[in-house]
């Protein structure tokens, strides 16, 4: 009888037992089924993210490129612009130059026509450095002539001068 008693014991300590399997077995899939659906929505709240984010970057990556074509573009006018400067100061040299060089022919075609004494006295009236200016356009002997008939004072300080020009156009 006590092994009656031990297989019946046996016998409903196995199915009590099996009874709490699947009673634990049922626990355990049910909170699993529950991680993978709370997995399920980190991911897809994850995969939204990432979405909205690449989006975002291609649009400021598209604004970027937008920028850097404007100031591209913006730089190159202004390229012409420096280039349309240096030519138009380069032609407006040209045409100072060239009315230079016709207003020094015809101040030293003036002078070299005067008598010594009417530019001697003219060439006093001026400041030293224009004076000297133009005597140096004239011819060494007209210029001779014009100190000969100058104030001794004035005559050496325009000497003086003339020296300094045509030393520093020398150098």
């Amino acid at each position: 009888m006590i092994r009656i008693l031990i297989l019946i014991s046996f016998g409903i300590f196995a199915f009590a037992a099996e009874q709490d399997c699947q009673q634990y077995f049922e626990a355990k899939k049910a909170q699993l089924e529950l991680q993978t659906k709370e997995f399920d929505e980190a991911r897809q709240a994850l995969e939204a993210f990432k979405a909205s984010f690449e989006t975002l970057q291609k649009e400021q990556l598209e604004a970027l490129n937008k920028r850097e074509a404007e100031v591209n573009a913006t730089l190159a006018q202004i390229e012409n612009l420096k280039a349309e400067n240096e030519r138009l100061l380069k032609q407006k040299e040209e045409i100072l130059n060239s009315i230079n060089e016709k207003t020094e022919g015809r101040v030293r075609e003036i002078y070299s026509q005067m008598k010594d004494a009417a530019v001697a006295g003219v060439l006093s009236q001026m400041d030293n450095e224009d004076a000297s200016k133009i005597m140096l356009s004239l011819e060494s002997r007209k210029i001779s002539g014009v100190l000969s008939k100058m104030d001794p004072k004035k005559a050496s300080e325009l000497t003086l001068l003339l020296k300094n020009m045509d030393n520093n156009t020398s150098n």
